[in-house]
């Protein structure tokens, strides 16, 4: 249960992956903004493999680490990311922290 909601949350970093192709405002702190957001959804693709339901407690720590750097990201996708790609990234990043969030307070109270 917990890795399938891990990802679902990474669903939405894989969208930010390729912000070039991405309605963006084309400016030099997006442009930076933008690549920071992609580094952190890349940390939590690479975090995903190490999420075991046989560890609860280490895998309550890599989720905690993943919801903390993928509300970074959204910031910069809410901020420098324009028209529907905007809208559509936004609201997945939103829905798969709030997955993650009802994780969290399910499965690692305590933890």
């Amino acid at each position: 249960m917990l890795a399938k909601r891990q990802a679902q949350a990474l669903i939405a970093g894989m969208l930010i992956a390729a912000p070039a192709a991405a309605g963006v405002v084309d400016t030099l702190e997006c442009r930076r903004d933008l690549a920071m957001a992609d580094r952190l959804v890349h940390g939590v693709r690479l975090r995903e493999p190490q999420i075991r339901p046989d560890d609860l407690s280490r895998a309550c720590r890599l989720v905690r680490q993943n919801l903390e750097e993928m509300v970074k990201a959204r910031g910069p996708m809410d901020r420098c990311m324009t028209g529907h790609d905007r809208g559509e990234n936004v609201a997945q990043m939103d829905a798969s922290i709030g997955d993650i969030r009802y994780v969290l307070a399910q499965k690692c109270r305590g933890r």
